[in-house]
């Protein structure tokens, strides 16, 4: 008898845990019976009623540390899929067992970024998104268009969805705010953010922005709901292993703002995104496990990114559905029916 169980192991991180519950959604559309565990053992993988496992990772021996052994002597199919938002380092690789996985990364750059120290890539899957719940979110989002039109008022509207960390470069669209409200944009424009309280400090005194939601712990809908909202999503990132706001952003017909970089750039496209060059690559140290690969932007540059959109939205109404239309059309190819 083929057993019909398969365990999910998530990193509980945003970004991760959406797609193991979009996972989770198919392998139960299949007839499976998919069950969220945090630690699946060797005993799992030998079970004759389970059908496989897969883990949901960052690609770091503190990590991926449990999921070693049940890996390579469970007999049941098994998938580790990770992530990673740079190079590991050689004391992450050198002395473990690390070395005899096979990984699924989430992007190109993940496979390059494992393979420099010499871990075994089976395989790039991309993020995936739910492209019928994108595509009816705007039935759905009543509370939050009302929370969002009470402070916007006719000014264009942006959001960000990140977390205060230093990849994410919160402190460099400070900047650019300050920027553009010291040459008069600031009662053109409004951003919303999705982010961790820690972040409020870099806004002080930018009167147009507006925290409205605590990064993580809400449902995944009502953050797609407020992105819907906006008029753009800014993605200000250094750095990333995939970038899921943005193909999240299109899915609900919203341009993004966002460096032209891996690996967004593997799964976006200027055709209906603002994207613009970085001027710098830098390997930044972020503990004992990993170099951050960052790309480097100026404020001012990311300033004029979003003077440009606000011209776009104001005065080309046209071109702005357009770029709406053809993000909405793009991401059709990144539904979790197609990726998974």
């Amino acid at each position: 008898m083929v057993g019909r169980v398969v365990y999910i192991s998530p990193l509980q991180a945003e970004s991760m845990l959406n797609q193991a519950n979009l996972f989770k959604k198919l392998l139960q559309e299949c007839g499976y019976d998919a069950v969220f565990k945090s630690t699946i053992t060797v005993e799992d993988l030998n079970n004759d009623d389970v059908a496989g496992a897969i883990w949901f990772q960052l690609a770091t021996i503190n990590f991926i540390g449990d999921a070693i052994v049940p890996y390579i002597l469970g007999k049941k199919p098994k998938v580790l899929y990770v992530t990673i938002e740079g190079v590991p380092t050689r004391g992450n690789v050198a002395h473990s067992n690390i070395k005899r996985c096979e990984f699924v990364a989430v992007s190109n750059f993940v496979k390059e970024c494992l393979q420099s120290v010499g871990l075994k890539v089976r395989n790039v899957v991309h993020h995936a998104i739910d492209w019928k719940l994108c595509g009816e979110i705007h039935k759905k989002n009543i509370i939050q268009r009302r929370q969002i039109q009470q402070y916007a008022k006719d000014r264009v509207k942006f959001i960000v969805v990140a977390r205060d960390d230093p990849r994410k470069n919160l402190k460099g669209l400070a900047e650019a705010m300050r920027i553009l409200n010291k040459k008069g944009y600031e009662k053109d424009y409004v951003v919303f953010l999705i982010t961790e309280d820690s972040a409020k400090q870099k806004f002080e005194g930018i009167n147009n922005a507006v925290f409205i939601k605590g990064f993580g712990g809400s449902a995944h809908e009502f953050i797609l709901g407020y992105m819907a909202c906006c008029d753009y999503l800014i993605h200000p990132a250094f750095s990333e292993g995939f970038g899921l706001p943005i193909l999240e952003a299109n899915a609900v017909s919203k341009p993004v703002i966002h460096v032209d970089a891996p690996p967004m750039n593997e799964f976006t496209s200027p055709d209906f995104n603002f994207m613009f060059n970085y001027i710098d690559k830098q390997a930044v140290k972020c503990n004992m496990y990993q170099y951050w690969i960052f790309h480097i932007f100026t404020p001012d540059m990311l300033a004029e990114m979003i003077a440009y959109a606000i011209d776009v939205y104001k005065n080309h109404k046209d071109e702005y559905q357009e770029y709406c239309t053809k993000a909405r059309e793009w991401t059709k190819n990144w539904d979790y029916h197609v990726k998974y």
